[in-house]
This record gives structure tokens, C-alpha cells and sequence, in this order.
């Protein structure tokens, strides 16, 4: 929903995700190309990150959703 609905203001927002290598990594939200139901695709063309690592999301460093 971020994604269309603040489509100017991604910037403000960043994906926290737990990590295999660290304890939770923080994902800006102009990184992410693309979502659908099962994962997050990265602009490097490389990275997917699958739905049910999202810990977090973050606004202007204020937490807006948290799955805990």
C-alpha cells in the first residue's frame, strides 16, 4: 500500500526485515521495485526478500506497522 499511496513520499519510509547474517536489517523503501503476494523485489534485479521476514515499517523513523 505504501508504494501507491505515497508514491511521492517513499523516501520517508524504510522496510525493517529480520536477517539470517543480521539480527534486523533496514530496507528504504526507494529500493524496492516490486511486491507481490510472496516477496519483495529489490531494484538491484537480484534480491528477494519473501513477505513473512518483514518485521517493521517505518515512517520518518517512526514505527506505522510492526508484526510483533
Amino acid at each position: 500500500m505504501v508504494l501507491w499511496k505515497y508514491k511521492d513520499k517513499v523516501s520517508e519510509f524504510t522496510l525493517v526485515i529480520s536477517d539470517r547474517f543480521l539480527v534486523n536489517a533496514e530496507i528504504p523503501f526507494d529500493k524496492i521495485e516490486r511486491v507481490d503476494n510472496y516477496y519483495i523485489y529489490l531494484t538491484d534485479g537480484e534480491t528477494v526478500i519473501p513477505i513473512h521476514r518483514v518485521l517493521e515499517i517505518r515512517r520518518n523513523g517512526r514505527t506505522i506497522w510492526s508484526r510483533k
